[in-house]
């Protein structure tokens, strides 16, 4: 295999990898939207009562208010919510590193001297 081949394959990937980003991207959007209503609302199954029958227990007081508050399910997805939004810097540098560097490349490629921003700590 000629070397020209590996390139031409690490390209395809690149592209096909940059791809699946932006299908994850718009799935991860998706998501977050729906978890961000859902964690507002009681979760949709009903709690079983003692019995196991499913039925919701029709003594006491109702409290909507507390029933949606302390519902564990919708307490999961504002964790889930809360877990991503700590990932997702992460996520993002690494993205705005590569573009970033792939920038850089391409303006040394084009004659320019490349540009660095000392307040931001880049340095040659």
């Amino acid at each position: 295999m000629t070397y020209s081949r590996h390139i031409d394959n690490g390209r395809r990937a690149a592209g096909e990898l940059a791809d699946q980003l932006s299908t994850h991207l718009a799935e991860l959007r998706q998501l977050m939207s729906a978890i961000e209503d859902a964690s507002t609302m009681p979760g949709r199954v009903p709690d079983a009562d003692a019995d196991g029958t499913g039925r919701q227990a029709t003594r006491g007081p109702a409290r909507p208010t507390e029933r949606i508050a302390l519902d564990s399910r919708r307490l999961a997805l504002a964790e889930e919510l809360k877990r991503a939004a700590g990932q997702l810097p992460y996520a993002v540098a690494v993205v705005r590193g590569i573009v970033a560097s792939m920038d850089r490349s391409l303006a040394a490629w084009e004659g320019e001297e490349p540009v660095y921003d000392t307040h931001r700590g880049e340095s040659p």
